[in-house]
């Protein structure tokens, strides 16, 4: 898990928005100290995922003793199922309120969430897609290997949840930057539409004044001519 990342500005305000997105029992004044003691940490996974959070289990505190506990039940029941094992030094800097590190939680917590979710709804759609080979999966499973599968998947193994969570950072890095260049490509082009546009103006500009500058000269070949044929008669 990468705990010394730094959140660049569009992250910074996609995470804040994704917050305030979410009705919390706490008004948000400082982010670093709101989150403190978790409490607005186990709100935010109940939100979503409100089967697996007890809120009798966290005491509002401001106390470092029990802020700590707050997070170490956090840690043990809640997180480390989602693969978010937190390490002991971070759950000290979030207790201490350490500025910047709440984020970079808060955002691989997000991250966990929203695989979360999609484990879940990927295996709803397959259990609507095919009751019938729901049951005889059930039937034909060996139960004591079956629970040992859950277990060991949802275990606070270190080596799975660093590997998805890599691959995840970087497909979510990969696509903030490539969102990035596109934005900056969107504004290139629009700049150079409106460059386009002034160019072609001048140059229907340019066609009016040609025409009237050819206009004025076959005008003026005209009258000459009248002016020849006109001596010439005269003579």
């Amino acid at each position: 898990m990468a705990w010394e990342l730094e959140l660049n500005a569009t992250l910074l305000e996609e995470l804040y928005i994704w917050i305030d997105s979410i009705p919390l029992s706490k008004p948000k004044k400082r982010i670093e100290r709101d989150f403190s003691d978790g409490i607005l940490v186990a709100e935010i996974i109940r939100y979503y995922l409100p089967d697996l959070v007890d809120m009798h289990n966290y005491t509002s505190a401001n106390s470092f003793n029990q802020k700590k506990i707050n997070w170490g039940i956090l840690n043990k029941k809640i997180l480390c199922l989602l693969g978010l094992d937190v390490p002991e030094k971070i759950i000290i800097d979030l207790c201490n309120g350490k500025p910047g590190v709440v984020e970079i939680f808060l955002f691989h917590l997000r991250l966990k969430i929203d695989e979360e979710i999609e484990i879940r709804q990927k295996g709803e759609r397959q259990h609507m897609s095919s009751p019938r080979q729901s049951l005889l999966a059930l039937n034909s499973v060996n139960p004591k290997k079956e629970n040992t599968n859950i277990v060991s998947s949802r275990s606070c193994r270190f080596s799975k949840p660093i590997g998805n969570f890599n691959n995840k950072w970087v497909s979510r890095l990969a696509y903030e930057e490539l969102k990035q260049q596109c934005l900056q490509q969107d504004e290139e082009i629009q700049i150079l539409l409106a460059k386009l546009r002034r160019l072609e103006h001048v140059v229907q500009l340019k066609e009016i004044r040609i025409n009237e500058l050819l206009s004025m000269i076959e005008d003026t070949r005209r009258t000459r001519l009248y002016t020849v044929g006109a001596s010439k008669q005269k003579k």
